[in-house]
């Protein structure tokens, strides 16, 4: 038992403390263990086995080089500034300035704007999941934004 007091003393508030069994919190504990015991693990053994990803899961963003017409719209509305239009030459009718978007992945949110804002559909995402890379290769040059990822280690 504890007493509790104001600054003035002139409220006394006796307190009681819970009393405990000590076998009840060991008996939950061993519950919660059995309970998990037998059920079905959530971790997978990856890569041998690929995780469960929903039909509307998109991840890494590709670039069609032909339909792009360098507006720079999707650097525009890029929250992270993940997208930079860098001067790439190449002989395509639709982009006289010769600009198209460089995505640097180790910034980039998956937000979809750029998808969403690109008037021509060149800027769109796809189920490919992995990308692994290192730190100080995270930038995605438009031509490998073109290829899959398969293709851009090789």
């Amino acid at each position: 038992m504890g007493r509790i007091s104001d600054a003035g003393g002139d409220i006394m508030i006796e307190v009681k403390e819970p009393k405990r069994i000590p076998l009840i919190g060991s008996l939950q504990g061993m519950y919660t263990v059995f309970k998990h015991l037998f059920k079905k693990p959530i971790t997978v053994q990856y890569p041998e086995e690929k995780a469960y990803t929903p039909a509307r899961f998109k991840f890494r963003i590709f670039l069609s080089m032909d339909d792009c017409v360098g507006c720079t719209l999707c650097e525009q509305v890029c929250p992270n500034l993940s997208i930079r239009m860098i001067v790439v030459e190449r002989n395509n009718p639709h982009n006289k300035r010769n600009l198209y978007p460089q995505v640097n992945f180790g910034t980039c949110t998956v937000c979809r704007n750029c998808e969403e804002i690109c008037p021509t559909e060149a800027i769109y995402l796809t189920h490919e999941l992995e990308t692994a890379r290192t730190k100080n290769n995270f930038f995605y040059s438009p031509e490998e934004l073109e290829k899959t990822e398969s293709e851009v280690k090789k």
